[in-house]
């Protein structure tokens, strides 16, 4: 009900747009932006395939959260286990990862795909350009010719007038038992800077949450 299911739920049906039969591919599938993403893409009739670091999280992701398929980003061949789940394409791409992740995406783009994106995390610690060929001649080719719609956003500072909406209807789905969410719960303030870098390692499993005092 907070900012992590807001920015999934603005961002893909607002951006994103899905329709039924649509293929939807989200990154960091297990973590409480992509996995309401994910849910929310089945609950409107789309093929959703997750990518999480893994084999737990990836499980976690088909099993509890009801993705069709979930791939492990760590893998040799993730790319080619991209190409072969997406068989019909990709039609959104909820970007909140970027780096290897969005390379074995684009050439799957299809015609009028959708991107929104709400962040990049495999650059937040980047203090230069990465290294390798320049990729944004290709991006903006493929943005061109296959009329592709990509927009970032900020989630209060554009859909805060809309919240109601989206906790009226994530009340019900809530409600219904549509909605399944994962809390990673560490204790005290004394482990928030672990917590905190455990975050930026991948180590955390679903919204990481500080206890500050007991609860009665």
């Amino acid at each position: 009900m907070g900012m992590p299911g807001f920015t999934a739920y603005m961002g893909l049906l607002d951006i994103g747009q899905p329709k039924a039969g649509d293929t939807v591919v989200v990154a960091a599938a297990t973590g409480p932006v992509g996995a309401t993403v994910g849910q929310i893409a089945k609950l409107n009739g789309c093929k959703v395939v997750g990518v999480a670091g893994g084999e737990e999280k990836c499980r976690h992701a088909v099993e509890v959260l009801g993705f069709d398929v979930c791939l492990d980003h760590k893998a040799d061949d993730f790319a080619q286990q991209l190409t072969q789940v997406c068989d019909n394409g990709i039609d959104v791409y909820f970007e909140n990862v970027g780096g290897k992740v969005f390379d074995a995406v684009m050439p799957l783009l299809n015609t009028g795909a959708r991107i929104p994106v709400c962040g990049l995390i495999s650059q937040y610690n980047a203090t230069s350009l990465p290294e390798g060929p320049d990729r944004m001649s290709a991006l903006v080719a493929t943005l061109l010719i296959k009329r592709i719609k990509m927009q970032g956003f900020i989630i209060f500072d554009d859909y805060g007038h809309r919240y109601d909406e989206f906790a009226t209807q994530m009340g019900q789905w809530l409600a219904q038992g549509k909605m399944q969410y994962k809390e990673h719960l560490v204790q005290g303030m004394d482990n928030t800077v672990d917590a905190f870098i455990g975050l930026l390692e991948g180590k955390n499993f679903g919204k990481l949450v500080i206890q500050l005092n007991d609860l009665d």
